[in-house]
C-alpha cells in the first residue's frame, strides 16, 4: 500500500472582488507547467443559482521524483456568486467577473505508489528500514520541495487576484 505523509495540510486562500475565471485557471496551469507537474483536472462543475454561479474546480497536479517517490498538490478552488462585470481598461470594455474565490491546497508525499515494494514480507521489511534509516534526509528534501511549491502557487494565485482588483 502507497504511504501518504501530508506535509501542507488544507492551506486556505480567500479573496472578494473582480476576477478572471479562464486566467485563474491560466495560472494554475502555467504554474504546474513551470514546477513540471502534470496536471489532472478530476472535477469541473458549475452550477448556475439567481444570486450569480458557483464554479467547483478540483484539481491533483503531481510529479514523479523517482519510482518510490511522488509529490502531489491537490487543489480545490471555488468561485461562488460569480457574475458576469464589464469593466473599462485602456479605453477598451471588458467582461471579467465578480464574486468569491477560495482555494485551498494540501501537499502530500506518496512513497511506493507503484506497490513494488509490497509482493512479499522481506521486501516490506527492507522498505520500512530504508524509509526509517537511509532515506530520512531525502524525505525532508522533498517536504522542504511540497512546500515551497505550495507556497509558490499561493503567492502566484494571490498576486494574480490582487492585481485583478485595479481593472
Amino acid at each position: 500500500m502507497a504511504e501518504r505523509l501530508i506535509v501542507v495540510d488544507k492551506d486556505r486562500l480567500e479573496y472578494d472582488g473582480l476576477f478572471d475565471v479562464k486566467e485563474v485557471h491560466k495560472v494554475l496551469q502555467d504554474w504546474a507547467t513551470d514546477k513540471g507537474y502534470w496536471l489532472v483536472e478530476k472535477i469541473h462543475s458549475e452550477t448556475t443559482r439567481p444570486e450569480g454561479k458557483t464554479i467547483d474546480l478540483v484539481l491533483e497536479p503531481f510529479k514523479k521524483i523517482s519510482d518510490y517517490v511522488k509529490l502531489i498538490v491537490k487543489i480545490r478552488v471555488q468561485f461562488s456568486n460569480v457574475k458576469d462585470v464589464v469593466v473599462e481598461r485602456d479605453d477598451k470594455k471588458v467582461k471579467v467577473q465578480e464574486g468569491k474565490v477560495s482555494m485551498l491546497m494540501t501537499g502530500i508525499i506518496e512513497t511506493d505508489y507503484e506497490h513494488k515494494w509490497e509482493s512479499k514480507p522481506i521486501w516490506y521489511t527492507l522498505r520500512v528500514i530504508l524509509d526509517k534509516y537511509i532515506l530520512s534526509p531525502f524525505m525532508s528534501a522533498h517536504e522542504r520541495q511540497v512546500r515551497n511549491d505550495c507556497e509558490s502557487l499561493k503567492n502566484n494565485v494571490k498576486g494574480f487576484l490582487n492585481l485583478s482588483k485595479f481593472w
